[in-house]
C-alpha cells in the first residue's frame, strides 16, 4: 500500500477514535509507511538526492472541543491566527523545528503531521551525506560510509524551494522495503499542555505520549 493510500485510510479510521491509546496504536501502525515505505526525492540540476526518514514524530490536534488536543502543533487554529486553512494531503510544512509531512483533514476537523526528526541523505551514487558544522552544508562521506543526521532544522537547505522547468523538484517516492517492528517513545523536547491558556502561559509538563518511532536498520 502506498503512503498516500495509508493516510486516506487513517482519515477514515481516526474519525471514530476517542481515546488517546487508540490513536497511539494507529500511529504505531502508520509509522512503518514513513520509515520503510519510500523516500523524499530532491531533484536538482546536476544531482538527485534521497532523504530517508529514520525517526518520525507524530503530532495530532483536534479542532473540536471534545477531541484529542496537542497544543504544541504549529499549524492549527488560534496558534497564530484564529482561523488557519487546512493543508492539502502530504504537504511539506517548514517550521522552526524542521519539516513536516502533513495529513490534516478539514472534514474531520483535525491537524496531523509527521515531523522528520532524524534522516539519511544519499545521492544517486549511493554516497551518504552528513552535515558539516565547519562547511555549513551537507558533504558526502568517502567510501559510502553509513551515517544519519539528527539536525532536523538543517533540512531547510536541502529541501526548501527548488524548482526546475516547472517540474516537481521535491516529491515522495513510494519504494517499500520489508517492515520491521518499531517501538514508540516520547517525542523529543515536547511539552504537554492541558489547555489553550496553559499553552499561552507555557505551563506544560514533559509529554509522555509515545508518538516517536525510530528505524534501527540502515538504508
Amino acid at each position: 500500500m502506498k503512503l498516500i493510500e495509508r493516510l486516506h485510510q487513517f482519515e477514515q479510521k481516526v474519525t471514530s477514535i476517542k481515546k488517546e491509546s487508540a490513536l497511539t496504536t494507529e500511529f504505531a501502525n502508520l509509522a512503518p509507511y514513513f520509515l520503510y515505505g519510500g523516500y523524499i526525492k530532491v531533484h536538482q540540476i546536476h544531482q538527485d538526492y534521497q532523504v530517508y526518514i529514520k525517526t518520525v514524530e507524530f503530532y495530532f490536534h483536534s479542532e473540536e472541543d471534545n477531541g484529542i488536543h496537542d497544543f504544541i502543533v504549529y499549524h492549527r487554529n488560534n496558534r497564530v491566527f484564529e482561523t488557519t486553512p487546512y493543508f492539502p494531503l502530504m504537504s511539506l510544512h517548514a517550521h522552526n523545528s524542521g519539516f513536516d509531512i502533513t495529513f490534516e483533514s478539514e472534514s474531520g476537523k483535525y491537524r496531523a503531521s509527521a515531523l522528520i526528526r532524524t534522516y539519511e541523505i544519499k545521492d544517486n551514487n549511493g554516497s551518504y551525506y552528513q552535515w558539516s558544522t565547519k562547511e555549513q552544508m551537507f558533504i558526502p562521506l568517502k567510501n559510502k560510509k553509513y551515517c544519519y543526521n539528527k539536525q532536523s532544522t538543517y533540512l531547510y537547505g536541502c529541501m526548501n524551494g527548488f524548482t526546475l522547468d516547472n517540474e516537481n523538484s521535491i516529491e515522495w517516492v513510494d519504494d517499500p522495503r520489508e517492515f520491521k517492528s518499531i517501538l514508540g517513545k516520547p517525542r523529543k523536547n515536547v511539552q504537554q499542555y492541558e489547555s489553550e491558556h496553559d499553552f499561552k502561559a507555557k505551563n506544560g509538563t514533559k509529554c509522555k505520549r509515545e508518538w516517536s518511532f525510530t528505524r534501527e536498520d540502515e538504508v
